[in-house]
């Protein structure tokens, strides 16, 4: 009669030891957990870090300034090496390219935060970075980079097109170089899909019609 209450006693039993070892076995591999990188600490959100067309490149410069502390690192003027890092006091090589301004500024805070600093405010400004604009646009010139910038939003800095314009030819040609892309202009106006983003330092050019 009481074989059904003593088996189901010694599954319990068992249960918990098998917990138990489990549990042990997790804190004694915590010691060798490989480093956490910057990036994934600062807890990026997909869109942040993938949908976003402000996101620091190699050879980027960035500022970084420290506050909030009686004797806070020094202010930090760097550029983005070609493998993606910059070089922070303290903490040394952290990756930045990649990331946006914030993600990168919650990365480097918890690389400070709580390890050598109670509290820190810190702040990451790009250097300023441009674009160029030039053909038949009312204002060709350099523009100063903002996030979110487009190709048509690019054209509308630089006072729209002139009415020579070949709208359906737009040349972009991309910083890191390679042959221009073309954009239809007119097709974009109707389905921004096409509106290709522009990045620092590229260079839009509208070529002139002759009909």
């Amino acid at each position: 009669m009481n074989s059904v209450p003593k088996a189901v006693g010694l599954s319990l039993r068992l249960a918990g030891i098998l917990f138990l070892a489990a549990v042990l076995a997790g804190c004694g591999t915590m010691g060798t957990m490989p480093p956490v990188d910057p990036a994934v600490s600062g807890k990026a959100t997909p869109t942040e870090v993938v949908g976003s067309t402000d996101l620091l490149r190699p050879n980027d410069a960035v500022i970084i300034n420290f506050s909030g502390v009686l004797e806070p690192p020094p202010r930090v003027e760097d550029r983005i090496n070609e493998d993606g890092f910059i070089t922070l006091p303290l903490v040394g090589q952290v990756k930045a390219a990649s990331l946006t301004r914030t993600v990168l500024q919650q990365a480097i805070h918890k690389l400070y935060v709580p390890k050598y600093y109670l509290r820190l405010n810190v702040s990451v400004n790009p250097d300023v970075r441009y674009f160029y604009v030039g053909g038949q646009v009312n204002r060709p010139l350099n523009y100063p980079y903002v996030g979110g910038m487009t190709v048509l939003k690019a054209i509308a800095a630089a006072g729209d097109f002139t009415d020579f314009a070949k709208k359906s030819r737009v040349q972009v040609t991309r910083a890191a170089g390679g042959k221009p892309i073309i954009v239809n202009c007119e097709k974009a106006q109707r389905n921004r899909e096409l509106d290709l983003p522009v990045y620092p330092d590229d260079r839009i050019f509208v070529p002139r019609r002759y009909f």
